[in-house]
């Protein structure tokens, strides 16, 4: 479970994004935590998990894309160092508009995932979008819980 938590995901733009056709940058940074289970061997060894939790996005590096958005992100993962984690994250933009993205990391790499848009509402339908994901696991301080620092850099494409 050391890698548990999620890239989160997950993305996109804020009030301050405009349809159009707009296109530009993402690069969001935040904090993650969640509630997690694990299913592990006679031994103790983790082998399949599942989570879901809340993560708060920043922009930075002078980008604006999903600046104070809110992402809810469902995952999971199994077999450490053989699979996949995988899930999906809804994201709230200040404005009320939706982004759903999809995200994939090799286990064991927590740093190295990819994601992309597959759907939005409002301004953000059609949206396009991918790029890189990925998280450091850190200690929480709630039992129970899962915590980590989270980002995505990429690019977007607004259809309208």
């Amino acid at each position: 479970m050391k890698r548990l938590i999620l890239a989160l995901v997950f993305t996109l733009m804020s009030s301050l994004s405009f349809a159009d056709g707009h296109s530009g940058k993402i690069d969001l940074k935040g904090f993650f935590v969640g509630d997690a289970k694990v299913i592990v061997d006679d031994k103790g060894n983790p082998m399949t998990f599942a989570y879901d939790g809340l993560v708060g996005m920043m922009a930075v590096g002078g980008t604006t894309f999903g600046d104070n958005s809110s992402h809810y992100c469902v995952g999971a993962g199994s077999i450490p160092g053989k699979g996949f984690e995988m899930g999906h994250c809804i994201i709230k933009f200040i404005n009320g508009d939706t982004a759903i993205t999809y995200y994939e990391i090799k286990l064991g790499y927590s740093m190295e995932g990819t994601f992309k848009c597959i759907s939005g509402t409002g301004r953000y339908e059609g949206i396009e979008c991918s790029g890189t994901t990925g998280y450091t696991q850190i200690k929480t301080a709630q039992e129970g819980k899962v915590h980590s620092t989270n980002y995505l850099q990429g690019t977007y494409t607004l259809k309208k």
